[in-house]
């Protein structure tokens, strides 16, 4: 099913990516970088590859690489101290070595890079050129990230929830007034002009354009830094989710803050709908955002796993995934929940003008005809009613969906 709730949670349009000549397959490799050759064996099944690096002095050694989850033609391999990556390019192979831990905010820039072929003749072409890069690499003059390969070989969905050159009205839960208007740099990079439009011109001085990066984990969140060096340096400043039903929001993580565009009828919102949208942002967004944080690490190269409970509760349990069931039926989804596990350690309370409820957030376990399973996460609320809750619950919102085990 297609997921149409704004969990803006972490973590990178149109337009085709080059296509690639040359895919990782079994057999021997020249490389820019060395005499010696690579040769690689028991690809890619299940997304996983083994290559020896077969040296000029007789010595070899092993490794195994695997997919990176949510690319296509990227796969890695985490050492002690070091991690690779092996990018699938136009014609050749390209490889980049890290130092330092495999993670985001501490990882040092690339200082080593090589170029491989199984044409000895393209990569003798290709020498000097990598070896210009590699030094530029090494010396610290180019700054290469790796989040840099994530966005660049991140899937695209076949189609995007956005219409490029359209100009979105919307409104914020502060009552701030602008347009949103996307602009396609390449498939998994945009720009996105913010500013008031007055009929059919944007005011000369109020735009303020920013350059976002598609998740590679959740193809519909784009990501905006706000610091020069934003790659594996510092954390996301802005997140914008293209919902399925046209309506787009951005998530504003330093100030908390919701903005949502699409709805051309909102002139403004109520007290009781900005008090209702702030407790999104910070209650629910903020919370969800550092736990798919938590899924996203995890899962480099591994499906994810079905968390933890953070409730022990059967007759929740029970209740959650009768409802789940019952909105599945209704919505005619082709999916069938079997398992529940509760991840919210405490209801949380929503109040509005119509209606007074809590909600509780589980995870839900799924089995699909073609014989896949997921896990999704879904937001469930119990009614005040007569004095007290229902036991009762029903779909409220849906989160994010993932591929899993089925074990």
């Amino acid at each position: 099913m297609k997921t149409t709730k704004t969990a803006l949670c972490l973590l990178m349009v149109c337009m085709g990516f080059m296509a690639r000549s040359q895919q990782l397959k079994n057999g021997t490799y020249y490389r820019t970088a060395s005499d010696g050759t690579i040769e690689v064996s028991d690809c890619c099944d299940n997304g996983k590859l083994t290559i020896t690096f077969k040296n000029t002095d007789g010595t070899e050694n092993t490794r195994e690489l695997k997919s990176v989850q949510g690319t296509d033609g990227l796969y890695l391999h985490v050492g002690d101290g070091f991690f690779y990556f092996i990018a699938e390019s136009d014609g050749y192979l390209e490889r980049y070595i890290f130092n330092g831990n495999f993670n985001y905010a501490t990882a040092d820039p690339a200082d080593y890079y090589e170029i491989l072929s199984q044409d000895q003749s393209l990569v003798n072409s290709k020498k000097s050129t990598a070896e210009l890069r590699r030094n530029m690499l090494e010396s610290g003059k180019e700054k290469f990230y790796f989040p840099k390969l994530l966005t660049k070989y991140a899937k695209a969905p076949a189609n995007e929830r956005f219409e490029v050159d359209k100009y979105y009205r919307g409104i914020s839960s502060t009552g701030q007034k602008s347009t949103m208007n996307v602009k396609v740099i390449d498939k998994n990079t945009i720009d996105v002009d913010f500013g008031a439009k007055v009929k059919m011109f944007t005011l000369k001085g109020r735009t303020d354009t920013q350059r976002f990066y598609r998740h590679h984990l959740n193809p519909n969140i784009f990501m905006y830094y706000d610091t020069p060096t934003y790659w594996g340096r510092s954390s996301p400043h802005q997140y914008i989710y293209f919902g399925a039903d046209g309506i787009h929001y951005i998530y504003n993580e330093g100030g908390k803050s919701i903005f949502l565009f699409g709805d051309e009828k909102k002139k403004k919102y109520s007290d009781q709908e900005i008090t209702e949208m702030e407790f999104k942002a910070k209650e629910d967004i903020e919370k969800k955002f550092w736990k798919q944080v938590g899924i996203f690490m995890e899962s480099w190269t591994e499906k994810p796993k079905m968390p933890t409970a953070a409730m022990n509760d059967d007759a929740i349990k029970a209740e959650a995934l009768k409802a789940l069931q019952k909105h599945a039926k209704e919505k005619g989804w082709k999916e069938n929940f079997t398992d529940v596990v509760i991840t919210s350690g405490s209801w949380s309370d929503v109040i509005t003008v119509s209606y007074i409820g809590r909600i509780v957030e589980v995870a839900a376990k799924a089995t699909w005809p073609d014989g896949r399973c997921t896990f999704q996460y879904f937001d469930l609320m119990s009614m005040h009613e007569n004095g007290g809750y229902s036991k009762t619950l029903f779909h409220y919102a849906t989160g994010n969906q993932y591929d899993t085990d089925c074990e």
